[in-house]
């Protein structure tokens, strides 16, 4: 059985040449992500095109960096801090090391005060505020560890005045010139930031959709609206579990993608699955749970950031992650509660949502092999994966290779090309052809648009032989 949560790994430095981008998507790469925080855009532009020569089926993700505080460039590439030691944040352009480092963010008069927490690398360092003055912030090293070039700095509460900085808006316009398949915004706070970056993506006429990443607290409170502006999640755990409380964390995780799953839009689980594996062969027994468990909450796509971009063990992560997540369907491969075969929990909302909603019903009653979706756009496999059929694979036959790719990102979904139809009587063979030639035999049920000739959303459902 093919595995349903797809997997996106972040290319770095670890990973970026061709023989390692091979390995990556022979371990089961879906996703390949291309983190703008880091790196150059010729940098960028060369990993986008080595993957296209290698499998021109793989999605890509660029990653804006969005207005995160990031410190600068650590003399030799890293530094200790020690617990009790002191450490200055400054804006003079000076190269970092364990006393001090520059900051890229002009703090405004109040922001930052004495007795502040700041937080750096994802909270794995704890800085407290003793004095400031000028352009420098005196801190305390509550607790140290090992900071590398560029890492981010968490300042609690601090509210900054955009969601998409200018060098975003310049790595947005060279992303969609390249042809990237999602674009991931970084610090979303309302819907009025995933429509911010929507609208430069029509006016370039570029078929790409958005990813919102939740990592702000503010982000929580308005929630609903950013899931129905976005067309997908990403919960980026690492800023999110600074920005609240570390107990709240699983439990936001897991109310954030039931809503996602309600709505019918992917959601990613991200940030420090496998982070042992940076430096290790082998994860901890606590990440192999963290990752079994967010495949067992429903999770689309499960990421690896470091773990690929700079780690030691990159495809030995994805390899771990990949049999993970088998062992995990494995054990779950039956219906639950929430599934159609017993009940589905969301009303439909439209015709489509009723057509998919039937479709994945009349799979788990009768039995059938795969459940098979004509779409133009995606939605309709999107909606039908969101039922999670345990027993029955899915498949999306499109035109459209650019939606072909996006499907990458879908639960359990397996894209087929298929050529335009213009005749409603030529569905039912192609669709049986199509279906044979991936390996499938016996009941299938089919959603597609009737009459395909007038332009519409799915309306119908058969049950068909292969």
């Amino acid at each position: 059985m093919e595995r349903r949560a797809k997997i996106i790994c972040t290319i770095g430095p670890a990973c970026g040449g061709a023989m390692k981008l091979r390995q990556l998507l022979d371990a089961g790469m879906n996703v390949a992500r291309l983190n703008f925080s880091h790196g150059f855009p010729a940098e960028h532009k060369a990993v986008f095109d080595r993957l296209k020569k290698l499998d021109g089926g793989v999605a890509i993700m660029q990653d804006l960096a969005g207005p995160k505080i990031r410190i600068g460039e650590i003399e030799g590439g890293q530094a200790r801090l020690r617990e009790g030691g002191a450490f200055v944040l400054t804006t003079k352009n000076v190269a970092g090391d364990e006393e001090g480092a520059h900051v890229d963010y002009r703090f405004r008069p109040g922001d930052v005060k004495t007795g502040d927490d700041l937080y750096l690398a994802d909270g794995s360092i704890h800085l407290k505020v003793e004095r400031v003055g000028g352009r420098e912030i005196r801190c305390r090293i509550v607790h140290g560890g090992v900071v590398t070039s560029r890492k981010g700095l968490n300042v609690p509460r601090l509210r900054i005045r955009q969601s998409l900085s200018a060098k975003d808006e310049r790595d947005l316009e060279f992303g969609l010139a390249m042809g990237v398949d999602y674009v991931a915004v970084s610090f979303v706070t309302c819907a009025a930031d995933v429509r911010r970056v929507k609208r430069i993506i029509r006016e370039r006429k570029s078929p790409a959709l958005v990813v919102a990443k939740i990592e702000k607290e503010r982000a929580l409170a308005r929630l609903d609206g950013i899931v129905e502006a976005a067309d997908a999640i990403m919960i980026a755990r690492g800023d999110l579990g600074v920005e609240i409380p570390l107990e709240r964390v699983p439990v936001v995780q897991k109310e954030i993608i039931a809503r996602c799953r309600e709505m019918g839009k992917p959601v990613i689980v991200a940030t420090q699955m496998l982070e042992s594996m940076v430096g290790s062969e082998r994860p901890t027994r606590a990440e192999a749970s963290d990752v079994a468990n967010a495949a067992f909450d429903g999770a689309d796509a499960l990421m690896l950031s470091a773990e690929t971009a700079t780690g030691a063990f990159s495809v030995e992560s994805v390899g771990v992650m990949d049999r993970i997540v088998r062992e995990a369907e494995r054990y779950g491969r039956r219906p639950a509660r929430n599934e159609c075969g017993a009940g589905a929990p969301w009303p439909p909302r439209d015709l489509a949502e009723t057509a998919c909603e039937a479709a994945a019903r009349t799979a788990a009653s009768s039995g059938a092999r795969a459940i098979a979706c004509l779409t133009r756009t995606g939605r309709t496999a999107r909606l039908i994966a969101r039922y999670r059929p345990a027993a029955t694979r899915i498949f999306a036959l499109t035109d459209d290779r650019g939606v072909m790719r996006q499907m990458n990102l879908v639960w359990g979904t397996e894209a087929i090309h298929i050529g335009r139809i213009d005749r409603t009587d030529a569905i039912f063979p192609l669709v049986k052809e199509r279906l044979r030639a991936a390996g499938v035999r016996g009941l299938v049920v089919l959603a597609a648009g009737i009459p395909v000739r007038e332009k519409g959303s799915t309306n119908a459902v058969y049950l068909v032989n292969c």
